[in-house]
């Protein structure tokens, strides 16, 4: 406990000091014009970052930090120790280094708030994996210091710097497929694990270090699997859930909205023996915002072999949906409700939606609708709109994990530690990706809806 406070006070600190420390990271670049960084967590995401990084001639790396000896050992591989990093086992020594520039975070979860404050207050620019944090408060104290500073914060949601979803934004701008009232969200998997018995704590591990302002626990193995674990991280919930919800706000132009209403239901039915401190394997979230409403489950949409993967992003719209996802893009007209006689057949089909020249046409007398929140034209009966086609786009160098949307993301963020504007995902924008995932968390500890209130920026009961 009294190491958890040391902390607590250490996050005081650095908040007050934010404000008055001198602006280091833009000033001191080495030579060449190149920015010079530490990375604070070696682990696997922490590694593509690095590696992206380092591909761009105007990065260069001195320093490492990491409290996990067998973690480190695994991330040097021979390409990466060409560069001679300076390792430390407290992040706190790269800070104090005035050749370093900016910092790449990418340790787990409930570090990123403390390690961004500290950084900021220290007049580093900082690359911080998503989510930003895992919990509320953690979140509001990390964009309280990013505001107070005048450094540069980048989130790793990368998919804004995708060139896909770019153009799949221009497909929702467009306003074809008419007033958006509803998200629904699907994302595959678990991070849940069965229990296990406690152990000592291996050598090489820092365990006290690892745990830094999260709650003292007996050490399990399990627990550096961290992500499933609501100390350390958030499950699927938070980890990619961070992702979609920023798809979603961008391409509702919401980067800033907040739900009015979170409602989340979870249960531990794939893995029955879980240990209870982890995020349920199984959920189904709903959040309510002003103008439209947002769901969340873990399962797959079943699709067609040549179509989408029926994961990602689903936009809909009164006529039709867009699907996005790391793979591609699909618009698909909205179906129409026909009555066929008995014995008929069915009309073909691709990927589960009817095919045709376009969206049915409009009942007598219905709306015309509008885009997103009714602000934009696009309703069913607009005839200035071109109908709704079936049109699937595979991108051929799409995949989970590809290389060159997070090269441009990196890009983004060296390319504004040298001018000094907001990247592409800035902390703020990173905050309201991550705020919606923290409020599903707590519906499913308390068990109940939870509203916001977004003066005091503290959960309300409904």
């Amino acid at each position: 406990m009294e190491s958890r406070r040391k902390f607590l006070q250490l996050s005081a600190a650095a908040l007050t000091a934010a404000a008055t420390k001198p602006l280091m990271g833009s000033g001191i670049q080495g030579a060449n014009n190149r920015i010079r960084m530490a990375i604070i967590g070696t682990g696997n995401r922490g590694g593509r970052v690095f590696d992206s990084l380092v591909r761009h001639s105007d990065c260069q790396f001195l320093a490492a930090a990491e409290v996990n000896k067998a973690k480190l050992d695994q991330w040097m591989t021979p390409a990466r120790q060409t560069f001679n990093l300076q390792v430390y086992g407290d992040y706190r020594r790269t800070l104090d280094r005035r050749d370093i520039d900016a910092v790449l975070i990418s340790t787990p979860d409930h570090w990123h708030s403390q390690q961004t404050i500290d950084a900021v207050s220290a007049g580093k620019d900082v690359y911080v994996e998503k989510p930003a944090s895992n919990t509320i408060p953690r979140l509001n104290a990390m964009l309280e210091a990013y505001k107070k500073g005048k450094q540069v914060v980048q989130v790793g949601t990368q998919q804004r710097s995708w060139d896909h979803f770019q153009e799949a934004k221009k497909i929702l701008d467009s306003g074809i497929i008419g007033n958006i009232t509803h998200i629904y969200i699907v994302q595959p998997g678990s991070y849940a694990r069965a229990r296990e018995a406690e152990q000592p704590v291996p050598p090489g591990l820092d365990w006290e270090g690892f745990q830094g302002p999260a709650p003292r626990k007996p050490f399990k193995p399990s627990r550096l699997a961290w992500r499933g674990w609501y100390d350390y991280g958030g499950g699927l919930v938070a980890d990619w859930g961070a992702h979609h919800v920023d798809v979603a706000h961008w391409f509702m132009n919401a980067d800033t909205r907040v739900p009015i209403r979170t409602t989340a239901n979870g249960a531990f039915f794939a893995v029955p023996d879980a240990d209870p401190e982890q995020v349920p394997d199984t959920f189904s979230i709903s959040w309510q915002y002003d103008k439209f409403l947002m769901t969340f489950a873990n399962g797959e949409v079943p699709r067609a072999q040549d179509d989408l993967e029926g994961w990602g992003n689903f936009f809909v719209g009164n006529r039709g949906t867009l699907q996005v996802n790391r793979m591609g893009w699909a618009v698909r007209p909205t179906v129409p409700r026909t009555i066929r006689k008995q014995g008929a057949p069915p009309p073909p089909t691709a990927g589960g939606m009817t095919l045709g020249a376009g969206a049915p046409a409009a009942a007598p007398g219905a709306p015309a609708g509008g885009g997103r929140g009714g602000g934009r034209g696009g309703g069913r009966g607009d005839a200035n709109l071109p109908p709704v086609e079936l049109k699937v786009y595979l991108n051929p160098k799409g995949g989970v994990e590809e290389d060159y949307p997070l090269d441009a993301h990196t890009r983004n963020f060296l390319d504004c530690v040298k001018s000094r504007q907001k990247p592409t995902a800035d902390l703020e924008i990173g905050y309201h990706a991550a705020l919606p995932c923290l409020l599903a968390l707590e519906s499913l500890k308390q068990g109940k809806p939870l509203g916001w209130d977004a003066a005091t920026m503290k959960i309300k009961t409904l």
